[in-house]
């Protein structure tokens, strides 16, 4: 997967031993393996790789063939809305295009895996797919960040320029983020280099003398912005979202507690692990000791959590647009358009009925809540 590079080579390969001027414009490669090969310790411990690169294959692909259908639906649905439902369907938009990006790349990552981390794409490609990946993903867990706190500025803010300049605020912080997240995986990328082997693999080929530092220094990098920042942020203003809610007498409030509950749940199940593995990699050998049962699990297993972190692709369509009535509503609605006009007739009825029934609720809140956290707000 995508940090893989940063920690060297897997371990269970047999290193290949070649001319000390070999690779010598990249940096003394039998030194690098010499590196990698101490900083592991040795013991026999029985673990199936032909297992493990099974279940890494089953996986990726199942969450490449469920994540690409489930965000293209949401592309699809809230890009024909878009300018005329919901206030905060460019959030949930650029989300899914992220979460749609990584999903795009794991293609490449399934059969890396499968392939014993062979990358058989190219020198330009070893590059590209990681800063392609960690761009999208990046992007996606900052949208999740601005949808969380632009959902509390909408519900509680009285200003009149923000009441006027809402989307063009939001147009804006997109822009932002896109552009923030196309910097970020620079200082990785730029040292990810293919090793064009007797079997060429993709790796991060940081100066043998600074290896350890850059390691540690990229994995602390990616879990600040990747989690350490993100996920109080997200508690916080959605907290702040319910007890305004709650304190409204809303019945919408307790509704949004759990979901509140499951957006928190879901994003720790996600991105704990991974990160959590990766800095101990990372601190492997020169600045922690681990017994040497415990340093094969965890990499063995690094690439499986690896793959389990890509669940937020899978998750986030269900949480932010499957679960709201009137996401669901305009689905139906895009469905019934390509339909057969008998069919199409009889779903316009039950989808005008459904219309009514929530228009009639969203009439009865009107008075003291805000339209943005109607039911449209409970997909974000």
């Amino acid at each position: 997967m995508s940090v893989k590079p940063s920690l060297g080579p897997s371990p269970s390969k047999e290193p290949t031993m070649l001319p000390d001027n070999y690779f010598r414009e990249i940096h003394n490669w039998t030194e690098l393996l010499y590196f990698f090969n101490h900083t592991i310790p040795e013991c026999h411990i029985e673990l199936s790789e032909n297992t493990k690169r099974v279940v890494l294959f089953v996986l990726y692909l199942a969450i490449f063939v469920v994540g690409l259908v489930e965000n293209l639906l949401v592309i699809c649905v809230n890009w024909h809305s878009s300018g005329r439902v919901g206030l905060l369907n460019l959030y949930i938009l650029n989300m899914a295009i992220a979460d749609l990006g990584i999903i795009l790349s794991l293609p490449v990552w399934m059969l890396e895996a499968t392939l014993d981390y062979t990358w058989l794409w190219g020198s330009f490609s070893c590059r590209f797919i990681h800063y392609f990946y960690y761009a999208n993903m990046y992007s996606s867990i900052f949208f999740l960040v601005c949808l969380s706190i632009d959902r509390y500025v909408t519900l509680t803010s009285t200003s009149p320029y923000w009441q006027r300049n809402q989307q063009r605020v939001r147009r804006a912080v997109c822009a932002g983020v896109w552009v923030l997240s196309a910097i970020l995986p620079l200082p990785e990328v730029v040292h990810v280099q293919l090793v064009d082997d007797i079997e060429p693999m993709c790796l991060f080929m940081a100066p043998l003398e600074t290896y350890s530092t850059w390691a540690l220094v990229v994995s602390l990098f990616t879990t600040v912005l990747g989690f350490l920042l993100p996920f109080p942020l997200i508690v916080v203003f959605n907290v702040l979202t319910v007890r305004q809610l709650q304190k409204q007498g809303l019945p919408e409030g307790w509704r949004h507690c759990r979901l509140v509950c499951a957006y928190i749940v879901v994003f720790v199940i996600c991105w704990v692990p991974y990160h959590m593995t990766m800095l101990l990699i990372s601190l492997l050998g020169t600045h922690i000791s681990l017994h040497c049962y415990l340093t094969h699990l965890l990499y063995f297993f690094y690439d499986i959590i690896d793959c389990f972190a890509l669940l937020h692709c899978v998750a986030n369509p269900i949480l932010y647009n499957f679960l709201s009535p009137s996401f669901r509503g305009r689905l139906r609605n895009a469905v019934v358009h390509y339909l057969p006009k008998d069919q199409a007739r009889a779903g316009a009825r039950a989808s005008s009925s459904t219309s009514s029934t929530q228009h009639s609720i969203i009439i009865t809140k009107e008075g003291s809540l805000p339209i943005a956290v109607g039911p449209n707000s409970t997909q974000a």
